[in-house]
């Protein structure tokens, strides 16, 4: 059979001159190489999800779902009547009834602004600023948080504290949020060493980010303490108990001062003798006296030096 080609273009393959089944399979099992080659395995991206929003949040609440929404759009494309038809699907239903409520007509008419405006207005209720900053400033790290968790929750109760104030030369807005967020980072931290060494430290005008860095740097100190020592805890007890083992070992094999035999140490108490040592319940034939045997009765042997 003559040399077949492979009739994919730019490929230069081709069979040899053999019998027509033998071609036939090879050129079958070469369309797998081009075939494997077209469809690659992508990775399958998992579709976006649509944010939500419930009545009666808070401002921290409407801000994250502000910054999803962008997110969603961004990644959706979506725009003109679609992007309010969605923003409408992010309400659950008891607020989308109200929305239908208020207005009176349908909200697919509106512009995304004026629907946000419209959901903001039932979504979010009314604060007290200065409730905020109180409950700001009395926030306390937990036991088992870190300091960048804690410094999240900081950061979302400031959001609602509108740390703001209009500059007397420019009048343009001035945002102090991260000033006001290391004080009360450094009054929350729940080790009261690490505050001390914060507030003792000769630099006074760390930023935010200074300040978390510094407690990190401390949190890490002390736990790579507490593993070394807990390390040298159980050195300690392991030794302590070598040297109490070899101790009882070395017990054992003392001569008993009742007996004269080896097992149970050279003064063992009476609760040890009474089921271990032969001379407990003995009455000794030279001195008349229990508990011990004739052979170590000290009586004999001060008898042995006195007739010397």
């Amino acid at each position: 059979m003559p040399i077949v080609s492979c009739p994919i273009p730019g490929c230069d393959y081709a069979t040899p001159d053999l019998d027509a089944s033998i071609v036939a399979a090879l050129l079958t099992t070469h369309s797998t190489i081009h075939a494997s080659a077209g469809t690659g395995s992508a990775a399958k991206i998992e579709k976006v999800k649509r944010p939500t929003i419930v009545a009666a949040g808070t401002s921290e609440d409407w801000a994250y779902f502000t910054s999803r929404w962008s997110d969603y759009v961004e990644a959706t494309k979506i725009s003109g009547k679609d992007k309010v038809v969605q923003l409408l699907e992010c309400c659950d239903e008891p607020l989308r009834k109200d929305l239908t409520r208020s207005s009176g007509v349908s909200l697919t008419t509106k512009s995304e602004a004026e629907v946000l405006a419209a959901i903001k207005r039932l979504a979010v209720r009314e604060e007290n600023t200065m409730v905020a900053r109180v409950a700001l400033h009395n926030m306390r790290q937990d036991r088992d948080e870190t300091v960048r968790s804690f410094g999240a929750r900081l950061r979302g109760q400031a959001g609602i504290c509108k740390f703001n104030i209009k500059c007397p030369g420019c009048s343009m807005d001035v945002n102090y949020t991260d000033e006001i967020l290391r004080d009360a980072l450094t009054r929350g931290i729940a080790d009261p060493e690490i505050q001390l060494d914060l507030l003792g430290d000769k630099n006074q005008t760390m930023d935010l980010e200074d300040v978390f860095q510094f407690i990190e740097a401390k949190e890490a100190g002390k736990r790579s303490a507490s593993s070394l020592l807990d390390s040298h805890v159980v050195n300690s007890a392991s030794s302590s108990y070598r040297k109490t083992k070899q101790m009882h070992l070395k017990e054992g094999q003392d001569l008993c001062n009742y007996c004269g035999k080896k097992g149970h140490g050279r003064g063992a108490p009476a609760r040890v003798r009474k089921t271990q040592c032969d001379a407990y319940g003995h009455k000794c034939r030279h001195c008349d006296r229990f508990h011990h045997m004739e052979n170590v009765c000290r009586s004999r042997t001060n008898l042995n030096v006195s007739l010397r």
